[in-house]
């Protein structure tokens, strides 16, 4: 039996924070950054000039290489009346927006059935929830805001309501990160086609005749309260803004070790500058209202704390009371007390009038449909997102994204072990592939500087070893050797959990550090290419072997298969069961 290591690399090092720690060290010394650059705001036309460049980083983030950003002035979408419900006194109207070529969107429209002038208008925003725009709790707030005397357009997301390919009970976390994986790697943000629906949204509500174009907001909690405050950083037509059970800090939210589903991770947002602060300080001066509930996973500290901050820019402008905050001793959700107050902020500053606080009467889902069996079974061609045309990667880009970013340790220094116990000649070694960042290796069988070594990227890594003693058996002899390799978070280097969730399923550990990487514009992906390069050039220094040959299998065929392409001293390359997984996403790498 060729051995694996023992816990902490046989007791050596506590590697299982090594992840973690990489990942948090470099976020921690970006968000020190941007706060410096946000305390150093001393004047209207810095504030101003700071609001420019959080849109021009927020714009880069969601659009990428890959998406043309949104086109001001567009006519607004065509609309399909299906017709109108009442309920008491006001009117939902049913229709379905077409936002983009092939894209259907099922919406409700709530107005007062009475209405002799231009109204104030809200686009409200759904978080998860499978019913979408039919949630009783989303209702609650339409109705609420209608009953003001405001008009309020309501959508089904992408993957919600009706627009859910399928029904998997987790209002939509699953569908959202399933096609956020594939907008990472055709190299744009999952979140640009939620911010395009919501805008094309507001572009419906500026044509109505019934609306007001000076008078429209936006109000959502959850998912809803992330695409608001994006919102509130994008669209200068927006008169006020009230998102709910989001705003917090990305420190805070960081630390609390929680994940979140793909079309709420900005990539290279913190490297760029785009924290929650942010996006409420380029709504400054026009007023808003953070929603916020005590009992949130979405740390309330950071909610405070990024208030007040962002409170500096409001001051700044001559608006110190336009930004503010409503709390709720409630758990996460838009619950009556955040309505209410919703409610109010929003007539208050859209020209709506409150008339009751009763909670209104909720209407059945199936009144408030769009379509008999959704929109993609009954409109055939209907698409999810758009998707541009697949632009393979060069080995040139890849070869960029790969090296940003790494900090070399100041002197390579590979720590080896014999283990005597062994059948054959094995010895136990690891090295730094970065200052802070282990890589480690089980090698079996005598390397011969004349001879051939296989390096191997086993599924489970060093993990893998009880099953792949045959296979190492019988590449061994004759002048081979066989490197069993860990890159990180794999293996031997395996890290903690940080997450309630499994590892290796969304919201599992290395979900969670893989996209905390996406924020610092990197990757995992690209990290374990490094390493497997690095491996590589210690292989060479170490002279185990005049021939090199890469095999990779399932989910670890992808950096075998990269690191083959970027370094010419690799003879050959073996893939077994490829898998492109989420694990070795790379932004804007196809193929």
């Amino acid at each position: 039996m060729i051995p694996g290591f023992g816990p902490f690399l046989d007791g050596r090092f506590d590697v299982t924070h090594d992840l973690q720690a990489h990942v948090y060290r470099r976020t921690e010394r970006l968000l020190s950054r941007w706060e410096a650059v946000n305390d150093a705001l001393s004047s209207p036309a810095e504030v101003r000039a700071r609001q420019a460049a959080v849109r021009a980083a927020l714009t880069t983030s969601l659009y990428g290489t890959s998406l043309p950003p949104f086109a001001e002035g567009a006519a607004p979408p065509e609309a399909e009346h299906l017709g109108s419900v009442r309920a008491g006194d006001l009117v939902v109207e049913r229709m379905v927006l077409r936002t983009a070529p092939g894209v259907l969107v099922p919406a409700n429209l709530w107005r007062p059935a009475r209405r002799s002038e231009p109204a104030g208008a809200v686009l409200f925003v759904c978080g998860h929830g499978g019913q979408a725009k039919a949630h009783p709790t989303y209702q609650a707030v339409c109705a609420r805001l209608a009953g003001a005397g405001l008009v309020v357009l309501v959508m089904d997301p992408v993957g919600q309501g009706e627009r859910a390919l399928a029904d998997r009970g987790d209002g939509g976390v699953a569908e959202h990160t399933d096609a956020g994986v594939t907008c990472w790697r055709a190299g744009h943000s999952l979140a640009a086609h939620f911010v395009h629906d919501a805008r094309r949204g507001i572009d419906y509500l500026c044509a109505r005749p019934d609306v007001d174009p000076a008078r429209v907001g936006i109000t959502g909690n959850s998912g809803g309260g992330v695409l608001t405050t994006l919102m509130m950083a994008l669209e200068p037509r927006l008169a006020a803004a009230a998102p709910g059970t989001f705003v917090t800090s990305r420190r805070a939210y960081l630390w609390a070790g929680q994940a979140q589903d793909a079309e709420q991770i900005l990539p290279g947002g913190t490297l760029l500058g785009v924290g929650h602060e942010d996006l409420l300080l380029a709504m400054a001066p026009r007023p808003a209202l953070v929603l916020a509930a005590d009992y949130d996973f979405f740390p309330l500290d950071g909610t405070l704390e990024t208030v007040s901050r962002a409170a500096r820019a409001y001051a700044l402008l001559d608006a110190p009371d336009a930004l503010s905050v409503a709390r709720a001793p409630v758990a996460h959700g838009y619950h009556p007390e955040l309505a209410r107050a919703a409610t109010a902020f929003l007539a208050r500053h859209l020209g709506g009038t409150v008339l009751s606080d009763a909670e209104p009467e909720i209407l059945p889902a199936e009144a408030l449909a769009c379509t008999r069996d959704g929109v993609f079974h009954d409109r055939p061609g209907t698409t999810h997102v758009p998707e541009p045309p697949a632009r393979p990667a060069t080995v040139e880009q890849v070869q960029a994204l790969v090296h940003a970013h790494r900090e070399p340790p100041a002197e390579f220094f590979p720590r080896w072990f014999d283990r005597p116990e062994a059948p054959v000649p094995v010895r136990h070694v690891f090295w730094r592939s970065e200052r802070d960042v282990w890589n480690a290796g089980v090698l079996a069988g005598p390397p011969d500087p004349a001879g051939t070594l296989v390096i191997a990227l086993f599924e489970h890594g060093t993990a893998s070893l009880p099953e792949r003693q045959e296979w190492i058996g019988a590449r061994l002899g004759s002048g081979r050797a066989v490197l069993a390799l860990d890159v990180r978070g794999v293996g031997a280097l395996a890290p903690a959990p940080v997450t309630a969730r499994p590892d290796g399923a969304y919201f599992g550990t290395t979900y969670k550090l893989m996209t905390d990487l996406l924020w610092l514009g990197d990757s995992l992906g690209a990290a374990r290419i490094h390493d497997v390069l690095r491996a590589l050039a210690f292989a060479r220094h170490e002279r185990l072997g005049a021939r090199i040959e890469l095999y990779g299998e399932a989910g670890q065929a992808v950096y075998a298969r990269w690191a083959a392409r970027l370094d010419d001293a690799v003879a050959a390359v073996e893939l077994r069961d490829p898998v492109d997984g989420w694990e070795s996403v790379i932004p804007g790498v196809t193929g």
